[in-house]
């Protein structure tokens, strides 16, 4: 018994797959794609949500860090005067600016014994929540 080869070039050979609807030739339908679609933007938007957070949750903590540094003019102006400055350029503090790129605020409180750094968070106003929420220090 002999073995028939058949070539890829032969007609009959490849025949079947032009032959109504062969799995081949059936594609994708309009619903198919459209769910396909759907699963995509649910994932990219429950990724998306968890890097942007992260993203806010990392700005807040360098926004701490920067109210925390800038403790040191404050203090070196206080030595230097006695007194605790009117302003932050007055204690000639580098980078007065938050994560967000917003002026972090300065007030001297109790008669001038104490003070208090602010950042009003993402929005750039007072109150709010998540990375809205306002980050304030106190020092001395």
């Amino acid at each position: 018994m002999r073995a028939r080869m058949i070539s890829i070039l032969d007609p009959r050979a490849t025949s079947h797959l032009s032959r109504g609807k062969g799995a081949l030739e059936r594609g994708l339908t309009l619903i198919e794609i459209m769910v396909v679609l759907l699963l995509i933007g649910a994932v990219f938007a429950f990724v998306g949500g968890r890097v942007f957070k992260a993203g806010d949750k990392a700005k807040a903590e360098l926004t701490r860090a920067k109210l925390a540094s800038l403790k040191e003019p404050i203090y070196m102006y206080q030595m230097r005067n006695n007194q605790l400055p009117q302003d932050l350029k007055t204690a000639e503090a580098e980078d007065t600016k938050d994560s967000w790129g917003h002026e972090v605020l300065y007030r001297a409180l109790d008669g001038g014994r104490s003070y208090e750094l602010k950042s009003l968070g993402a929005d750039g106003r007072d109150g709010g929540s998540g990375a809205d929420a306002d980050i304030i220090i106190t020092g001395p």
